[in-house]
């Protein structure tokens, strides 16, 4: 009994030392401890402007205006409410929680997925925002082809793109393999955006649900909580561009209904939560092994104690039941570990880009210096940008959930598993040298779903702990209206802003097989015709950086003479002068490389001495050319018209 109330007074201290740090994370201008002299458009840079752009978003001038007047309002309302706001609200909770659970789940199901579906097709035009999605469709397009990955291609250069690797056994994505499963399975039934819509379907179905266990006493906070996350613009964007963090996030949410399920019923439960919990591990292995041993064994680990004599083999079976349901998925990845990238134990990360890919305090495979201050800055930064990323708010998200881990007086079992499943990801994200506030903070995605639930949690605890009405009342039009004015304008702003990230694709109308080149940056040509050779994706980077174009494009040809390298460099910019286009998006969409088909095979431009050997590879389709604009869209035209636009007449 001693030992259980000593465990119990270290966890309380312990979870008041996390609030605290959330609160000064945000509260405090942390990030001021990156290197103000940071080159121009470097991480430091990125991360330490973003920095004050969020911070004074929350604390300062921009968020000031429209602050006062919701202060003012609450004021108002608490000084003539008397208390009638909060009486309000309960009602409203009383009939929020009044349908049953399954009619609630189904509801906020469907919103979440026709929310993604409208994110994806409409403001995204179902394009992808980063490389990484792009090339996990194009290893879902080969899986859904009955392949484990593309061929060994006889010119890889023309369709080399970071993040896929080059190995003897065929050209795959260096990510783990169950995301780009689950993209396939909705290539097979229509379209990708199946997958990813039913990836939020799946998070608003099982938090709903998983939401309601864990707080019985408590259904209309678990029912908004999973109502904010399907609506979050953060989660939406990320399953509307593809990106595996929704999906672990769905796996995730349904890993902790089946382990809530095995308390209570068959171990066969158990048995379903390892194989949710390996589908984790087997998209994102990091994340995956925190946020699944939170919402599984921390939710056994902190059972109401049965009869002592009866705990421990309760215990034993439910986790030796899950690790029977992991194994396979442990199996599969060591076995398509050790095919492509030489052993069971070795990730695709670390094929593409060597040991320095790896968690910790390191140069990282860039040549850039991840150290603590990097770990804290970036994490400071992250956890300020929430609020606005997650829900389009200036409300402090992070600051207020920390406040109430550090004010509450006790933690009960389903805000501690919350807490879990919230917070690990930011241990894991400080430890891991890349970063990016492309989507906001990406690596705290497929934890979305608790913040959300925390996130009302919090408020309604601290509105609670309010000893006055006024108080009480004031607190709650804050809060509704932050929020409010977060989803309703604040995060279609967020969605809009990745929308005019994506240019339309040009369309090929010509009929018949088609060869069609896409014309990429100097530099791009350049790192794939490296990575063709083949070469690690940290060396690529690593010349990239260190040489000019020019001099790794005279090396590439073996050009000795000063003037043939200087004609040629003149040649390569110059095709430039009309701008580019990314090729990663490309060829996900049409044939796939390798593999034939009658429909149009996208490559990239590299010139038309080196088009004209691929077109004699390909004697059956008609050449085309994607021929950029000064918007940065497209036009499909004939070949010559737009090889002579860029390249000048090829040379007989």
């Amino acid at each position: 009994m001693c030992s259980f109330s000593g465990m119990n007074v270290f966890l309380d201290a312990g979870r008041r030392v996390v609030g605290l740090a959330l609160v000064v994370l945000v509260v405090v201008p942390v990030f001021v401890v990156l290197d103000p002299a940071a080159a121009r458009g470097s991480l430091d840079d990125l991360m330490r402007r973003s920095g004050f752009e969020h911070w004074t978003y929350s604390w300062g001038v921009t968020a000031g205006a429209w602050t006062l007047l919701v202060v003012g309002a609450a004021a108002l309302a608490g000084a003539f409410g008397g208390g009638r706001l909060s009486v309000f609200l309960a009602r409203a909770g009383s009939e929020i929680a009044r349908p049953p659970g399954w009619a609630a789940a189904t509801l906020v199901g469907l919103l979440g997925a026709g929310l993604t579906v409208a994110v994806a097709e409409i403001a995204l035009d179902g394009r992808t925002i980063l490389t990484d999605s792009s090339v996990q469709l194009l290893q879902a397009r080969y899986f859904a082809a009955g392949h484990l990955s593309g061929p060994v291609l006889a010119a890889p250069e023309f369709w080399s793109m970071q993040f896929m690797v080059h190995t003897p056994a065929g050209w795959v994505s260096q990510y783990p393999p169950a995301h780009a499963l689950w993209l396939a399975l909705g290539f097979l039934l229509g379209g990708p955006w199946i997958a990813t819509a039913g990836a939020t379907g799946m998070v608003g179905v099982f938090s709903v649900l998983s939401f309601e266990r864990l707080l019985p006493d408590r259904i209309a906070a678990a029912r908004i909580g999973a109502l904010l996350a399907v609506t979050s613009p953060m989660l939406l964007a990320l399953a509307a561009s593809y990106m595996n963090h929704a999906t672990v996030a769905a796996f995730a949410a349904l890993a902790l209904w089946l382990s809530l399920r095995a308390e209570a019923g068959r171990a066969v439960w158990a048995l379903a939560a390892g194989g949710a919990m390996g589908v984790m591990v087997t998209t994102r292995p990091v994340s995956g092994l925190l946020i699944g041993a939170a919402v599984t064994a921390g939710v056994w680990l902190t059972a109401p104690r049965r009869e002592p004599g009866l705990h421990r083999p309760w215990l034993l079976r439910r986790f030796a039941w899950w690790a029977l349901g992991g194994l396979p998925f442990a199996v599969g990845l060591g076995w398509f570990n050790a095919r492509f990238f030489g052993s069971p134990l070795t990730l695709g990360y670390t094929a593409a880009t060597g040991p320095s890919h790896g968690l910790g305090f390191h140069i990282d495979p860039w040549g850039r210096m991840y150290g603590f201050t990097q770990a804290l800055g970036y994490t400071s930064t992250e956890l300020l940008s929430l609020g606005r990323e997650l829900l389009g708010t200036a409300l402090p998200v992070a600051a207020l959930i920390g406040l109430f881990l550090l004010l509450a007086r006790r933690l009960d079992r389903g805000e501690r598993i919350l807490a879990a499943w919230a917070l690990l990801p930011i241990v894991a994200s400080a430890l891991y040298w890349h970063h990016d506030l492309v989507f906001g903070p990406r690596m705290l995605g497929e934890a979305a779903p608790a913040w959300c639930a925390l996130l009302v949690l919090a408020a309604t605890g601290l509105a609670r702990a309010a000893r006055r009405a006024w108080l009480s009342d004031g607190l709650a039009v804050l809060l509704l209206a932050t929020l409010g004015y977060g989803l309703a304008a604040g995060g279609r702003e967020r969605v809009a802003r990745l929308g005019a990230r994506v240019a339309p694709l040009p369309e090929v109308t010509e009929p018949g097989p088609s060869l069609v080149f896409v014309h990429d940056s100097w530099q791009d040509r350049i790192g794939a015709r490296l990575a063709a050779r083949p070469m690690r994706l940290d060396s690529v980077r690593t010349l990239l950086t260190r040489y000019s174009p020019c001099r790794l494009e005279g090396a590439l040809v073996g050009a000795e003479r000063p003037e043939e390298v200087a004609d040629r460099c003149r040649r390569e910019a110059a095709s430039d002068r009309l701008r580019w286009l990314g090729f990663t998006d490309y060829p996900w969409r049409g044939d796939l490389p390798g593999l034939g088909g009658a429909g149009v095979l996208w490559a990239r431009d590299l010139g038309p001495e080196a088009n004209a050997r691929l077109i004699e590879a390909y004697p059956d389709r008609k050449p085309l050319f994607v021929l950029p604009d000064t918007a940065g869209t497209g036009q499909v035209v004939p070949y010559e018209t737009g090889v002579n636009a860029l390249w000048g007449p090829a040379p007989p």
